[in-house]
């Protein structure tokens, strides 16, 4: 089983203890994690930026990825994949030149961007972008796939569409743009995670787990949460779906963004990754 694990939620934990946190996941059986790439100049890592420090954590330069990737081998681990941040003032004219270069550096050839588009303008302005960008990167192997939260299901409200923003989006970009699909995010949004996976499987090429316990439409986000397994996740089925995606290797990852209330989130994340180990053995 290839396993990789999303950062995001566990920037306190590498605040605090950054090797011990990584190393911790390759013991417990992922093979991949996924940080976010900082641009060249990024004022966020700044000494004085009003980021708050536990987010430079997993907010990963050149250097720091190309310092990282002997030592996450080391621990059983490596990047297939990175966030980009497109939404936070980054001139794309910018950034995809400097991808390029990233990427033959470091053999990362698969980035992430999420634009959390919740209005059908918005919807429209993230299409363009990622079919612009998939045109400049794609012919040097390299691909920025979307990586849906909550609100691009809603309805899309369109004269030609009768769906959501992401049927909205998926029908307006090239075949060339790929999906990390949140299926976590995705269900909270109240979508049907099966149908849009056998809908769209050439279009998905990694996947998210993220699990919420049940009646998490009605108690606070943060509590909501849960270890994979735990929840209302329909884990099993997701699993069946993956041979009919042309997934990356490494594509399918835990990106759990919280610990369950009163847990530990790496202790959530062993047991997740025990849970899928035992089902994808079956």
């Amino acid at each position: 089983m290839e396993l990789g694990c999303g950062l995001f939620g566990l920037a306190y934990d590498l605040e605090n203890d950054f090797e011990g946190t990584l190393k911790q996941l390759g013991q417990d059986g992922f093979t991949a994690v996924e940080p976010l790439y900082a641009f060249q100049g990024d004022p966020a890592l700044a000494p004085d930026s009003p980021l708050p420090s536990f987010l430079k954590a997993i907010l990963w330069d050149e250097r720091k990825v190309i310092n990282m990737l002997p030592r996450l081998r080391e621990w059983g681990l490596t990047i297939a994949s990175m966030h980009v941040g497109l939404a936070f003032g980054v001139k794309i004219e910018d950034a995809l030149p400097e991808l390029i270069v990233f990427s033959e550096k470091t053999g990362i050839r698969n980035f992430m961007t999420s634009l959390e588009f919740d209005t059908l303008e918005k919807c429209c302005a993230a299409a363009k972008l990622l079919n612009h960008a998939n045109q400049v990167l794609n012919p040097y192997g390299i691909r920025l796939g979307y990586h849906n939260h909550y609100m691009e299901f809603n309805r899309a409200d369109a004269d030609d569409s009768e769906g959501t923003l992401m049927d909205y989006f998926l029908a307006h970009t090239s075949e060339n743009v790929k999906l990390q699909l949140d299926t976590g995010w995705q269900m909270y949004g109240g979508d049907d995670v099966i149908a849009f996976m056998k809908k769209y499987p050439n279009r998905i090429f990694s996947v998210h787990l993220k699990d919420f316990v049940a009646g998490y439409e009605k108690i606070r986000q943060e509590d909501a949460f849960a270890a994979i397994g735990d929840g209302v996740l329909p884990t099993e089925d997701i699993l069946t779906q993956l041979p009919n995606l042309p997934l990356f290797a490494h594509g399918l990852m835990i990106d759990q963004d919280r610990a369950a209330k009163d847990h530990a989130l790496p202790a959530d994340l062993r047991a997740g990754a025990d849970r899928l180990a035992h089902l994808m053995d079956k």
